[in-house]
C-alpha cells in the first residue's frame, strides 16, 4: 500500500472515486474518462500549479487527491489548496486519507509553501471532523459561488 504521483493509467479509477465524492456532495457530476484524462494531461503539463496523488492496495487505485499552489499577496511564498479528496468506500477507515493528506502536505513543505488549505461542504460534518482530525482549524469560511452549466 503506497502513495504516489498519478499517472494516465490511473484515470479510469480517479473517474470511479470522483462519483463518489460527487455522490457525498450532493452535486449530480458527472464524470467522463476522456473529459477527466484531458484534464490530467494538462495539469501535468504545469507541475509548478498542481500536483496529483493515488493511493495504490495490491495494483488498485483505492484513493485521490488533488492538490493546486497558487501565489497570493498577503501570503510570502503562496498557499496550497487540496481541491479533491477521496478515498473509496469499501478502504476508509485505514489511513489512506491521512497518507494522502500527508503526501499533499509534504509537497507543500518541499515547495516552501505558506500553509495547506482544505475546504469542504458545511453539511459534510465526517469531511470536517476528518480534516480537524488531522490538524486543520476553522480559521475562515470558504464561500463558493457555483455557476449552472
Amino acid at each position: 500500500m503506497a502513495v504516489r504521483a498519478c499517472e494516465e493509467k490511473d484515470i479510469p479509477a480517479v473517474v470511479c472515486l470522483m462519483t463518489q465524492l460527487a455522490e457525498v456532495a450532493t452535486c449530480g457530476y458527472e464524470f467522463e474518462t476522456d473529459r477527466l484524462r484531458d484534464l490530467f494531461v494538462k495539469m501535468a503539463a504545469r507541475p509548478d500549479t498542481y500536483a496529483n496523488f493515488v493511493y495504490e492496495d495490491e495494483g488498485k487505485v483505492v484513493g485521490f487527491l488533488s492538490e493546486v499552489f497558487y501565489m497570493t499577496f498577503f501570503h510570502r511564498v503562496g498557499t496550497a489548496q487540496v481541491n479533491e479528496l477521496v478515498v473509496d468506500d469499501n478502504y476508509r477507515g485505514k489511513g489512506i486519507g491521512h497518507a494522502l493528506m500527508k503526501a499533499a502536505e509534504e509537497e507543500a513543505r518541499r515547495r516552501n509553501m505558506d500553509e495547506l488549505e482544505v475546504g469542504t461542504e458545511s453539511d459534510n460534518l465526517k469531511a470536517q471532523a476528518f480534516y480537524r482530525k488531522y490538524g486543520f482549524d476553522g480559521e475562515y469560511i470558504l464561500f463558493g459561488l457555483e455557476f449552472d452549466r
